[in-house]
């Protein structure tokens, strides 16, 4: 007995170090990246989305790591202590600048829905009406075939806002779903501030976990989005929580409540799923390491939960219009996208996986076997040419260098529910174009500098510390699948944004171990 148990030990282990490992190669090298070069959307012509590659003041990128490693040792030869603080008025803190911020950003850009955002508002807005004109035809872009007929799993989506509508009436602007934004990125840096309570348990992590929440404002900038990222990412990270501590406490309410939790992100964002597949792997080397059954059980009814949800609005708007819904873009087409060329970057959205679908008239087999051609022709053209290890590259480091995540081109690029001829505030403007942007721009460059550099050093100690355990493998994992995901499929910049809000806590983590290693005073700062 005692021998199968090592070896099942054994087997969680070197599973658990080479996922470890393999994101910490990605975001040393991501790192140094950052440092060297940082990928911008091309304020000329934000319209377009471009990305470009512009090289950074290196000196200026070290001196400024340089001065935040001295700064922290100055604190601590100070003896001024972190974890002395009290963490419910940091949190507290956090939540009011997180609130003000994104509230003020909402009022003052008054930002109008468009593109698949607008399309599935007005959808809820039709839905809430008992009008389903939507799913049975649409714009010429689409061949007149609904956009649920490519994209069902929107739907998910459009249920949230169909109940809002219900609820606040069908003329209710836009700020009605930017205020759920608001409150869920609340709820989710407090799940961040907990989760790293749970997995690391220690104040100075705890504290410094809400700190860097409070300054990294990508995320405030996003609540004028209204699509299910915000929110899903909210559900999943309340999800994690509960997973975690079901790990450590054993107690099946929280697998309950993890289940719910989840299967609710998967249906307001489905890219989630890659959360999901987290969960389980960690849940399934949990069972292993163990001998926990139960969680194998537990990862089942998660999947069925989160797919069967989902699958259920679907059935559910269907039955309601009397449309069938039994097409969508598949996987393959996906990855047919990401293969190809693209305006913006390498991989970004360039339609090709829609458009495939609709020229072979919404049959999704004919459409694959095209798919399929084109991705064969698209890596002998790049393998012949000697140009596939740069479309990757430049696919990999214009969604995850690009420090701004979009969170501020996402309003530019919209409409402002202002009077025609109203110029924008001041403030904005200088937002999007002046002095604000540079300076923003500045500390976007500096932040996700600080946060790749020392997530890798978090990556690293949790090995050397033995910190690495099921529960703490759950986020790093998902990072993982993010980047392999988006990697072969569509990529953009703005999809990378939940995940950085998941590396902050072993960011700091990092930060926290090197400290202790440089100082011999960490028993001041550092309990």
């Amino acid at each position: 007995m005692e021998n199968t148990l090592t070896a099942r030990n054994k087997i969680v282990k070197i599973c658990s170090y080479i996922a470890i490992c393999l994101i910490a190669v990605l975001f040393a090298i991501l790192s140094v990246v950052s440092i060297l070069q940082t990928c911008r959307i091309d304020q000329a012509n934000p319209y377009s989305e471009i990305v470009n590659y512009d090289n950074d003041l290196v000196l200026t990128n070290l001196a400024l790591i340089g001065l935040t490693i001295l700064g922290a040792l100055f604190f601590i030869r100070k003896n001024i202590s972190i974890s002395k603080v009290n963490t419910t008025f940091i949190v507290l803190v956090m939540l009011l600048v997180t609130t003000i911020v994104s509230l003020a950003w909402i009022n003052l850009v008054q930002s109008i829905a468009s593109g698949d955002a607008m399309i599935l508002l007005n959808t809820a807005r039709d839905a809430a009406k008992n009008e389903f004109r939507s799913f049975h035809s649409s714009y010429d872009y689409y061949g007149n075939f609904s956009y649920y007929l490519y994209y069902p799993f929107q739907l998910g989506y459009v249920f949230f806002a169909e109940i809002l509508f219900r609820i606040f009436g069908t003329n209710s602007s836009d700020v009605l779903f930017q205020i759920p934004n608001v409150i869920a990125l609340d709820f989710a840096y407090v799940g961040m501030v907990m989760i790293a309570k749970r997995l690391f348990d220690r104040k100075s992590v705890t504290n410094l976990t809400a700190i860097t929440l409070t300054v990294c404002f990508q995320p405030m900038f996003m609540t004028t989005f209204t699509y299910g990222l915000i929110l899903g990412i909210t559900f999943s990270i309340w999800s994690v929580y509960h997973i975690i501590r079901y790990m450590q406490e054993n107690k099946l309410k929280n697998a309950g409540f993890a289940i719910l939790l989840m299967a609710i992100s998967v249906l307001l964002k489905y890219n989630n799923m890659i959360l999901l597949a987290a969960v389980c792997i960690a849940l399934v080397l949990h069972a292993i390491d163990k001998k926990k059954l139960l969680a194998l059980a537990v990862v089942v009814v998660m999947v069925l939960c989160s797919v069967g949800l989902q699958k259920a609005v679907i059935a559910s708007y269907s039955a309601r219009s009397g449309a069938e819904l039994k097409t969508q873009v598949s996987q393959t087409l996906y990855a047919y996208l990401g293969i190809s060329d693209s305006g913006m970057a390498p991989g970004w959205y360039n339609g090709k996986a829609m458009e495939t679908l609709r020229d072979n008239k919404m049959d999704v087999d004919k459409a694959n076997k095209v798919a399929s051609e084109g991705i064969k022709q698209r890596f002998t053209e790049l393998s012949t040419t000697g140009k596939l290890g740069e479309f990757f590259w430049k696919k990999f480091i214009s969604q995850f260098n690009e420090p701004s995540y979009e969170s501020i081109w996402i309003s530019q690029v919209r409409k402002h529910n202002y009077p025609e001829g109203e110029k924008l505030p001041v403030l904005v403007e200088s937002v999007y174009s002046g002095g604000l942007q540079k300076i923003l721009d500045n500390w976007f460059n500096y932040t996700v500098m600080m946060i790749y550099i020392f997530f890798t050093a978090g990556m690293i100690w949790m090995i050397l510390r033995r910190k690495l355990t099921t529960a703490s493998l759950i986020l790093p994992v998902a990072i993982l699948g993010a980047i392999l995901y988006h990697m072969l499929f569509e990529a953009k910049s703005q999809y990378i944004l939940p995940y950085f809000i998941l590396m902050i806590p072993f960011a700091v983590y990092g930060f926290v171990e090197s400290m202790r290693t440089l100082s011999k005073k960490t028993e001041v700062l550092f309990k």
